[in-house]
Order: C-alpha cells, then sequence, then structure tokens
C-alpha cells in the first residue's frame, strides 16, 4: 500500500511539472494541460491523504500537538510571505533622481495610460540577452495602466508565435487593441506611446489637400513635392486626400484639415467664399505661402486678421554654409513656450526663402499665436526681385520675424483654426527630415486634426556632467586611494592587534 501512494505522489509532481513546462514552451494552454494539471493534483492529494492518516495511527498525541504548532506556524509565515509578495507586485514605487527624469514618463504618457479604457497587448520581440532593456519601459508602461499587458518573446525560441504576428527581425514590437495592430521597429517612449493612440482611437482623421492652383503634390517625390509629408501623415492612421474645390463646389463633411500648399494662381471666389464658410463653421485650416507666390490668400488670410508680408526674411547666420543655401535660409531660434504646438520644443528648424507672417492689430475676436520667430540678425526685405539684399531702416523690418501664426476661436460650432506657415519648402521633401523640420510640420497637422496626443514626446536632455581631472588630480587620487587608505587601514589593525594582545 505504501509503495502505491509513493507511486502515486511522485507521478503528481511529474505531471504537474510536465504540464507547467509544457506550456511555458507552447505559450497556449490547451485540453491537455488541464489533463496533465488535473491528474497531477489528484497524484498527490492522494499521497497527503493517505500519508496524514496513517500518521494519525502512530504520532501520539503530545508529537501531534507539537507537529501541529509547527505546521500553523509555518502557515501563517507562509501566509505573511504571500500576502507581501502580492502587495508588492501590484505597487510600483520608483525614484529617478537623475536632474530631468531621464528614465520617467513624460506628462503626456502618464495621462494617456491613465486614461485608457481599452485592453492593449504589447508583444516585444526580442532575444533574450536584449529583453532587460526592454522590460525596465515596458514595466512602467504596464504598472501605469491596469488595461495594458506586454510579453517578451524570444523569436528563437517561439518561431510559430513570430511568424503569426509577421515579424521578420529582432526588435519588433506589436501593439494590439481589439482588430487593430500597429506594428513598431524602434522600442521608445514616443512610437510605443503613439501606437497605444493608434489602436485605441476610435476613427481615422482625413486630411485634404487642395488642388487645381499649381500647389504642392502630396504624389510628388521631387524635391519640391509633399510626398514624405503625406506619408508620415498616414503613419499616424490618418488619411490622405486630394480636394479639387473648384470641380466639387464643397468641402466633404469628413475633412478634418484642410491644407492649401502654397499655389501658384488665385483661388476662385467661390473657393475663397467655400473656405471661409468651412473655418467659421468650426473647420481646421492650413496655409503656406512662399515669398514668391501670386495667388490672392494674402487678401483672404486677413480675413482671419492675419497678415502675410510681400517680403523675404534675410538672415546673416551660418545657415548657409549648413544646408548649401544663401541669406535666404533662415534658422529659428524661438517657439513659443506655451502653445502644445511648439511646447519644449527645442530642435532647430529653417525656412529656405520664407515670409513674414504676422498678427494683425485689430484681432477680431481671434486669439493669435506667434508659433516662432527668427533672430534678431534677421530682417524682411521687401525688394528681393534683385537678388541682392541689405538692410535699409527706412524700408525693411527688423528681426525677430514671426514665420508662422495660429489664429483661434472658440464658436458654437466647434473651434475653429487657421495656421499659416510663410513658407512651403520647410516641410517638402528636400528638407522635410531635416532637423526638426518634419516634427513640427507633424505636430501642426495632428494639432489641427484635434490628435494632441499624437504630437511627438520630446527628448529629454542629458546634462554634461562629465568630470575633468588634471594628470595631477588623477596622480593625487592614485596615492589617496591605492596606497593612502589601505595603509591607513593596515596601521589601525596592527595597533588595534598590540593593543588586545596587551591586556
Amino acid at each position: 500500500m505504501k509503495k502505491i501512494e509513493n507511486i502515486a505522489g511522485i507521478s503528481g509532481v511529474v505531471l504537474l511539472i510536465a504540464a507547467l513546462i509544457w506550456y511555458s514552451i507552447t505559450n497556449l494552454w490547451e485540453t491537455i494541460h488541464w489533463v496533465l494539471l488535473v491528474g497531477g493534483v489528484a497524484g498527490i492529494g492522494y499521497f497527503l491523504f493517505v500519508f496524514f492518516t496513517q500518521r494519525e495511527k502512530v504520532i501520539s498525541k503530545r508529537s501531534l500537538k507539537y507537529g501541529s504548532n509547527v505546521g500553523v506556524q509555518a502557515l501563517m509565515v507562509l501566509f505573511i510571505v504571500a500576502m507581501l509578495a502580492f502587495v508588492f507586485s501590484r505597487q510600483h514605487v520608483r525614484w529617478d533622481l537623475t536632474a530631468n527624469n531621464l528614465y520617467s514618463l513624460s506628462e503626456q504618457t502618464e495621462k494617456i495610460l491613465d486614461n485608457l479604457d481599452k485592453d492593449v497587448e504589447i508583444k516585444a520581440f526580442f532575444k533574450s540577452a536584449d529583453q532587460n532593456r526592454a522590460r525596465d519601459l515596458l514595466d512602467e508602461y504596464e504598472y501605469r495602466s491596469a488595461y495594458l499587458r506586454y510579453d517578451l518573446i524570444d523569436p528563437d525560441e517561439k518561431p510559430q508565435l513570430t511568424k503569426r504576428y509577421g515579424v521578420t527581425k529582432y526588435n519588433t514590437v506589436v501593439v494590439e487593441s481589439g482588430v487593430k495592430r500597429e506594428t513598431i521597429d524602434k522600442l521608445d517612449e514616443s512610437n510605443l506611446t503613439n501606437a497605444i493612440i493608434k489602436v485605441t482611437r476610435e476613427q481615422d482623421k482625413v486630411i485634404y489637400f487642395l488642388t487645381g492652383h499649381g500647389e504642392r503634390s502630396i504624389k510628388d517625390d521631387s524635391q519640391s513635392g509633399y510626398k514624405t509629408a503625406a506619408e508620415e501623415i498616414r503613419k499616424d492612421n490618418h488619411l490622405t486626400r486630394e480636394l479639387n474645390l473648384a470641380r466639387r463646389g464643397s468641402i466633404p463633411d469628413s475633412c478634418t484639415v484642410l491644407a492649401i500648399l502654397s499655389p501658384k494662381t488665385p483661388l476662385f471666389q467661390a473657393e475663397l467664399d467655400t473656405i471661409e464658410q468651412y473655418v467659421k463653421d468650426g473647420g481646421k485650416l492650413l496655409v503656406t505661402v512662399d515669398p514668391e507666390t501670386k495667388s490672392n490668400l494674402r487678401d483672404f488670410l486677413q480675413k482671419f486678421h492675419i497678415s502675410v508680408g510681400n517680403d523675404m526674411v534675410i538672415e546673416q547666420s551660418f545657415a548657409a554654409q549648413i544646408f548649401g543655401g544663401g541669406p535666404g535660409i533662415p534658422l529659428v531660434n524661438y517657439y513659443d513656450p506655451d502653445h502644445i504646438i511648439t511646447k519644449g520644443f527645442q530642435v532647430m528648424t529653417f525656412f529656405p526663402y520664407a515670409s513674414s507672417v504676422s498678427p494683425m492689430e485689430d484681432k477680431g475676436g481671434y486669439t493669435m499665436t506667434e508659433l516662432l520667430k527668427t533672430s534678431k540678425s534677421s530682417w524682411a526685405e521687401e525688394d528681393f526681385s534683385t537678388g541682392q539684399v541689405s538692410f535699409d531702416p527706412a524700408q525693411d523690418r527688423p528681426g525677430p520675424i514671426a514665420l508662422a501664426v495660429i489664429a483661434e476661436k472658440d464658436l458654437p460650432k466647434g473651434k475653429s483654426a487657421v495656421l499659416v506657415f510663410g513658407d512651403a519648402d520647410f516641410a517638402a521633401n528636400a528638407y522635410f527630415k531635416q532637423q526638426g523640420n518634419g516634427n513640427l510640420f507633424m505636430n501642426a497637422i495632428n494639432y489641427l486634426a484635434e490628435e494632441e496626443d499624437l504630437i511627438s514626446v520630446r527628448p529629454k536632455q542629458i546634462d554634461d556632467r562629465r568630470l575633468t581631472l588634471t594628470q595631477a588630480d588623477v596622480s593625487g587620487l592614485f596615492y589617496l586611494v591605492v596606497i593612502a587608505v589601505p595603509l591607513i587601514v593596515i596601521v589601525l589593525g596592527v595597533v588595534i592587534f598590540f593593543k588586545r594582545n596587551k591586556k
């Protein structure tokens, strides 16, 4: 009989371990796992039942009482340890002592996670040796929201799961919510937060680009085209479409943002009236105007109390040497610190051949914000047709010069916004990925589309705190640490040794 209970106990342990190991390999819990689990528990239960039944017959009352006390104490200790593990596994306390909170999530990400109301699954495909780095960031996300869970998967150990998600290279992260799925190639806070926003967003936004007047085209892959910008917009799960307003006659109801990119010919009055009404109904309008633009947009924009100068912004700086142009490529060194589009923006941007943009004295009830300005060494040149420019105090306006203005107004039908850039080249294919140009353009699009959460998470600045030592400092540190300190310890040890022996 004793032999049977031993076999049952050993078999139960083996079956239980087999079920857990099998699950850890396949990451799938199936019927066979339940069979092994039930069989293992049954075998162990039978062994314990027989063991304690037989022990009651041979154990004395005093021994039983002593053993019971020990057993109760052991159970209490296990219960306390289990409760502490349960509490600490659900409490996340960390102290980030770095000067700029380099290892903490941004306020933007924390707000998104706090407001998350949909289940989000993250699968990170990293080699085992690289998983610790990914785990540090993913733990921060998981602790912040009860709706978010993640799994770290080694593609070499689970090739079937890797193939199922279409992963073809290491360090790929898949974010899912419902039927939506986003894949990112680089795991960082900005990419991960934006992926979570995309998969939990209810519906996609549509950005319309006006055509028919020689505007920059989102299908044009030349240096002056906007194909790169359109591709980046689509990466944010927005839709991009072209709109010939003269042919259609109206702006579609699905239009989230209407963009007019530096038309070369005047718009028809009927088109301008339609656009004006669209803005008055709470629409969002993005306009770029180049110095050579011959359209009637300058007069039209005055209806929203924005003035675009018939000038070219000139700046005597190193921009010409850096970007291969002349003084007509001003660099921006000021961004409005309060507006969401430029808040915290610290990356350099430049605007080849730009016109000045400024709010009119009569703001007409609009809230005006000059988003960015050039330096004091710049000026707005009125006479640039000859190609020879110089600052004329009597005619030209000295810097700083605003290059982008947004006019906003709260209306019964919603908040309207008109954002005007005095340059279209800054976001064209040739310059989109240079410095912060593309980032600025995408911030503008996402703000107008009321997707403020998609505005880039700014990289935290790392302060240079290196300690510079001279050769004398290094020598002194060597003698102090390697010679003086050990020698002091040895001397103290010898002194204490002889004092004790005298006693």
